[in-house]
């Protein structure tokens, strides 16, 4: 029965994964490139975005949106997972990273 529940949770962690990785790629595509590359191209960017953006915030031993959250679900009384926006910008910050590399070796095309 524990396996279902925690089944459960991994499905909801892949779904956070994708949504916010879509959101990240979305914007950085919008700061590097003024428009998107698609959902999954997005969502891909993004999901890597945060792996370098995670790897950038844990060594400068920072986490992004602390308190953010906090504020905007009490306000609007949202329930967001408390890292929500840490993760938004984490993953954010690394596609643009990767975007921008990869501007940079194609030659600014």
């Amino acid at each position: 029965m524990e396996s279902i529940a925690n089944s459960g949770m991994d499905i909801w962690n892949i779904v956070m994964m994708v949504v916010v990785g879509a959101m990240a790629g979305s914007l950085a595509g919008f700061i590097i490139r003024g428009n998107n590359y698609g959902f999954i191209v997005n969502s891909v960017l993004g999901i890597f975005g945060a792996v370098v953006g995670g790897a950038i915030f844990n060594v400068l031993n920072i986490t992004p949106g602390r308190g953010i959250v906090k504020m905007i679900s009490d306000t609007f009384q949202v329930n967001l997972p408390l890292n929500f926006v840490g993760m938004l910008v984490s993953a954010t910050l690394g596609a643009v990273i990767i975007l921008f590399g990869l501007k940079v070796i194609r030659g600014g095309k």
